[in-house]
Formats: structure tokens, C-alpha cells, sequence
């Protein structure tokens, strides 16, 4: 088994440095694949800060910013090794990345999801995830660091958790023999990745290990601070990964993917440009209308009703005051 790093990166060398010297010293990989997304000043491979290289380095630069998803993709199309990971040039590995990855030596998995570490939970003297996130381990029964098969019951359990790339070991011929990519739009491009992975999968592994250290960076410069009119690319987002799961025979996974729809649809509409408010509020209305029909809507009815709510208030707000 051999494992590749895909790194996308913008005009964040510093970072870059950082994450390249470390994952050389940890030894476990076998390819890196570093995408630059049209940095103003190219990113340059500087070895004298990240002493021998024990890995062949690829270096891809877009001339024109194409986002994280288009990277992801490109770099993706690169990996030469069995099973790969995902990472932003600003986040980090922890040592017990190697302990991780030597555990699923000789297993055989679609892809295994890792807990992080989330930089913002330190700041309130917490080690792990997003309470979120952690919630949607606690009700998925994930409690062993030594990797597990997920069961059939606790697999959309898990789905509702954040759509991260960076937490998941994939492999690598089970992305392209069902042609998972990320949606290359400006934000949002990975919920495609996440859901259609989900949905596609047959042995779906899980780990309580914290394999990543997600920075969250404050200020506006992130992606996820914009609010302008690239928000509305949720619903680029949203589409094909409901294609993915709405046509199931089974419920679970579309009620997983309406609770995660309703949350993300709450927050985009808080965070986008009041400007723009109207227009995200259509958007919502027409892209939930096209998926909830009215018998999944009284299946959402009878097996959460508190969901089945929050669902009417964005469709049709004044029907659900009556």
C-alpha cells in the first residue's frame, strides 16, 4: 500500500514550507502533489528549509485561479499511488498520522475518515472537532482509534458531518472508477466530494485518531468569510450531491442529506451579502422544491418533525406561520 499527498495552495508559501517539511519527516509518503492555484508570486519548492527529500514532488501551477476544487481535481489526476489524501496548504499533519496509517496497512476500504483537530477549539482549552462534528461521531457509535468498518445504520450518521476533504484517506481507484471530483466552483467545492463519496462507497472505515490539525485563519482572506456573490455557488454544490443520494430506496440517507442541506442553507443565508439575501432566498426555494417531494416530505414528517419545519420556513415561510 502506498499513500500520496495532495496539497492546493495560493499565494501561501510560508505555510507551504511548513507542511512540506513535515510531511517529509513523517516518512509516509510516497508522492506529493502540490497544485498551485495562480499565486501572484509562484510557489517554489525550497529544499533548503525541508532538508533531504525522501519523495518524488510534483508541482502543477494553474496560470489563471481556478479554486481548491480545480486543484484538488488536477493534482488527483497525477497520483500514481494506491490510496491518497487531500490537504490546504495551511493545515497540518500530528504524529498520529503514522500510527493511522500503519494500522490500515493491508486493509481494504474505500476511504477511512480521521478525526482533527480544530484550531478554534483551542482557543477554549478543547482538543478535537467541531462539537458538530463530534456529535455526529457520538451518534455514529465512532469510538475506536484502531480503524473500524462503519456500519450500514451509522454510515449517514457520519455523512452529516462537515464535508472536509482533509480527514479522509481515499483510495485512489475508488475516486476515479466512479468519477468523484469536487465541484469547481469558488466555494463550496467540496461537498460534492463528501457526499457523492458516501454515496458511492461499500467499506467506508473510520478512526477516533487525530490525524490533521485544521487551521482556521482569522480575518477576511478565507474562503469561508466571503460573502459576495460566489456564495450562490452552494446550489452548484448542492445539486449533483443530492443526485448522488435522493434516489435511494432508503430514507436515512436522504434525511442525513436534508439536515445537512438545512444547516448549510441557514448559514449561507446568514453569511451572504444582505444585498443578496433575496436572491440566495429563490435560489434555496427552487432547489428545495426539486428534491423534497411530497411523500419524502411526510417521511421527514413522521421521523423528524422539528426537521420537516425548519424545511417548510425556508420553502414556503408564510404557510409554515399559519
Amino acid at each position: 500500500m502506498t499513500l500520496a499527498l495532495v496539497i492546493c495552495v495560493r499565494d501561501d508559501q510560508r505555510n507551504l514550507d511548513r507542511l512540506l517539511t513535515q510531511a517529509l519527516q513523517l516518512g509516509i509518503f510516497e508522492q506529493i502533489v502540490i497544485v498551485d492555484d495562480a499565486s501572484r508570486i509562484p510557489v517554489r519548492l525550497q529544499f533548503d528549509c525541508m532538508g533531504p527529500c525522501r519523495c518524488p514532488i510534483t508541482l502543477l501551477r494553474h496560470r489563471a485561479p481556478r479554486g481548491a476544487g480545480a486543484a484538488r481535481n488536477a493534482g488527483l489526476e497525477l497520483v500514481r499511488t494506491d490510496h491518497m489524501i487531500f490537504f490546504d496548504s495551511d493545515d497540518l499533519f500530528t504524529k498520529e498520522i503514522i500510527d493511522l496509517w500503519n494500522d490500515l496497512r493491508g486493509q481494504q476500504f474505500d476511504f477511512c475518515v480521521m478525526r482533527y483537530q480544530d484550531s478554534e477549539r483551542g482557543h477554549f482549552g478543547g482538543i478535537g472537532q467541531t462539537l458538530y462534528d463530534e456529535a455526529c461521531w457520538l451518534r455514529a457509535g465512532c469510538v475506536s482509534a484502531a480503524p473500524r468498518r462503519v456500519g450500514r445504520d451509522a454510515i449517514w450518521s457520519l455523512a452529516e458531518a462537515n464535508n472536509f476533504p482533509w480527514n479522509k484517506i481515499y483510495r485512489t481507484r475508488f475516486l476515479r472508477a466512479n468519477a468523484i471530483r469536487c465541484t469547481e466552483t469558488r466555494v463550496h467545492n467540496d461537498i460534492e466530494l463528501h457526499w457523492r463519496s458516501f454515496a458511492a462507497a461499500r467499506r467506508i472505515f473510520v478512526s477516533t485518531r487525530l490525524g490533521a490539525i485544521h487551521v482556521v485563519r482569522p480575518g477576511g482572506d478565507r474562503l469561508t468569510n466571503q460573502n459576495d456573490a460566489a456564495r450562490l455557488d452552494l446550489f452548484s454544490a448542492l445539486r449533483p450531491a443530492s443526485d448522488a443520494v435522493m434516489h435511494d430506496d432508503d430514507d436515512a440517507p436522504k434525511l442525513a442529506f436534508l439536515r445537512f442541506s438545512a444547516g448549510i442553507l441557514t448559514w449561507g443565508e446568514r453569511v451572504i451579502a444582505p444585498d443578496l439575501r433575496d436572491a440566495f432566498a429563490a435560489r434555496r426555494q427552487q432547489f428545495l422544491r426539486s428534491i423534497l417531494t411530497i411523500d419524502l416530505y411526510e417521511a421527514v414528517l413522521q421521523k423528524d418533525p422539528v426537521l420537516a419545519l425548519r424545511l417548510m420556513l425556508m420553502i414556503a415561510p408564510e404557510t409554515a406561520k399559519c
